[in-house]
């Protein structure tokens, strides 16, 4: 298994050493390349000394020249570096050539596009279009893609837009976060929304067809487009203090925990990997590239690139948790429901069954034909594999034509996340990882209800903050904030321990940054 941390200038990958300093109060930018990380040779009256919240570290440039600015650029980029890879080490070679992406979140539009751009190159080879594509002194090699899978992905704005107010308003779980009005005003907005998506994905075909972004007029437009979108899912957040991924959190939400940052920027454990670069949880410059700058999430069509892959006998797997709202599941249900393949109407009349992800419990449910599958995970947020939850499903009796299992053991989340990669990647029934699905088996579906929404459950307890120095913009509270800018938090093991953290504590971080709170 290869993790590719990309586009570039992402966690361990980079451009050029840069020693720089690091802010960990960085919150809101206010120019493309603002990101909290400031090289020291751009400090004209001396690098500031170092303190509990400006580090020293080795990071990437971020020059916005440096690094991917679209998605089909990353994936291109990813193909190349994949021809490098595979042709560098021998040692790797095994007798099966299949390659399988996965991702999460932003990883519906990365995987998406990247399996797509992979296997158009194959076409490209096996139909000799690439003439003299030699790298590292060698013909550019078919890279065949077997399987691709994201969890809670975003993946088509034009598909799943729509969905964010409902699962803000009418969701699973019974909780109803903006009130009957402003559903309606943000349902109301969707289709100019989704008009200016049309528009930017007219254009951009246009005007920029390889998705250079070289065209500023095109940049312009798609960026608006997104920021116009990106308003109707925010009804959310201001009508509420809760997370937008795990609607049963509230901000600050501690969860999941980032300790890894704490533990990989210790010196010795660089040092053991050979890493020269300090690790950071993402890019701040590659986001405010691909969303204010060039708008790439309104020019990705990811629901075509979904059906091509489909169409060219890749097995999709999609995967939601229920609790999330930053990609709800509901649209991801929708995506699934609204790609054209040749098993479009079988797997419209598919309906769901229970994931037996053990003999214990059941994890979520799924609807699945060939291999096209779509899972709602039970109990959980965003990052979906890393959720367990104590409590048993609350349902009614009738909800499916087969019993559940009824207990209290707790729900492990990241086996049933396991589950379904491990079945989806072996051509197994997602459902019971026990019914073949490929070859004379292709047919495969499952059967039950069209519809889950009827599965029910109720929020957990909201947990306990946890203020982590790596983390502060999203796991801290404002006085934890004013109290590392006034040099007076108590720290121990990168966890603020004074003063106390507490959902009751905390604002919103936008308001906080625009009013100047904490100046």
């Amino acid at each position: 298994m290869l993790y590719v941390d990309q586009p570039n200038s992402v966690g361990f990958s980079y451009d050029v050493v840069l020693n720089s300093t690091f802010d960990t109060l960085f919150l809101v930018p206010e120019a493309l390349n603002d990101t909290g990380v400031v090289s020291f040779d751009d400090y004209p009256e001396g690098v500031p000394e170092a303190n509990s919240t400006l580090w020293y570290g080795s990071f990437p440039s971020q020059n916005i020249l440096h690094t991917a600015n679209t998605t089909a650029i990353a994936a291109r980029t990813l193909w190349h570096f994949a021809q490098g890879f595979f042709g560098s080490f021998p040692e790797y070679k095994t007798c099966n050539k299949d390659i399988s992406l996965w991702g999460n979140s932003y990883g519906g539009y990365t995987v998406s596009v990247t399996a797509a751009y992979f296997v158009s190159q194959n076409e490209k080879i096996q139909n000799e279009k690439i003439q003299n594509g030699k790298l590292n002194g060698g013909a550019a090699a078919e890279l065949p893609v077997d399987t691709i899978g994201f969890t809670n992905g975003c993946t088509d704005l034009l598909y799943q837009l729509e969905y964010y107010p409902q699962m803000a308003y009418n969701n699973t779980y019974g909780l109803q976060v903006i009130n009957e009005t402003v559903y309606e005003m943000a349902v109301a907005a969707v289709p100019a929304c989704l008009q200016l998506v049309r528009d930017c994905r007219s254009l951009s075909e246009e005007y920029d067809p390889d998705k250079f972004a070289f065209n500023a007029t095109v940049n312009a437009i798609c960026a608006n487009a997104t920021a116009t979108c990106a308003a109707i899912g925010a009804a959310y957040d201001t009508a509420s203090n809760r997370s937008d991924f795990d609607m049963a959190h509230m901000k600050p939400d501690p969860f999941p925990p980032y300790y890894l940052a704490g533990y990989l920027n210790q010196d010795w454990v660089q040092k053991e990997l050979g890493v020269p670069v300090n690790y950071t949880e993402d890019s701040n410059l590659v986001a405010n590239i691909f969303l204010a700058l060039t708008g790439d999430p309104s020019v990705v069509r990811g629901l075509e690139k979904l059906e091509y892959l489909l169409s060219s006998g890749v097995k999709v797997a999609l995967v939601y948790g229920d609790r999330d709202y930053r990609c709800p599941w509901l649209g991801g249900e929708a995506l699934s429901l609204q790609a054209n393949w040749t098993g479009t109407e079988d797997f419209r009349a598919a309906g769901y069954e229970y994931i037996h992800t053990n003999r214990s419990y059941s994890g979520g449910v799924v609807r699945q034909h060939g291999n096209l599958s779509f899972s709602r995970v039970f109990e959980s947020g965003h990052d979906v594999a890393a959720y367990v939850s104590l409590q048993p499903l609350r349902r009614s009796a009738s909800l499916l034509p087969f019993p559940h299992p009824t207990n209290t053991k707790p729900k492990k989340q990241p086996e049933t996340n396991f589950q379904i990669f491990n079945r989806a990647l072996f051509n197994k029934d997602i459902a019971s990882g026990r019914l073949p699905t490929s070859g004379r088996f292709n047919n495969y579906s499952t059967t039950g209800p069209s519809s889950s929404f009827s599965i029910k459950d109720v929020l957990p307890p909201v947990p306990d903050p946890i203020c982590y120095v790596y983390t502060v913009g999203s796991a801290c509270t404002v006085d934890q904030y004013v109290a590392f800018e006034k040099g007076n938090a108590t720290v121990v093991e990168f966890v603020v321990t004074d003063p106390s953290g507490g959902v009751d504590k905390g604002l919103r971080w936008d308001l906080l940054a625009n009013d100047g709170l904490a100046n």
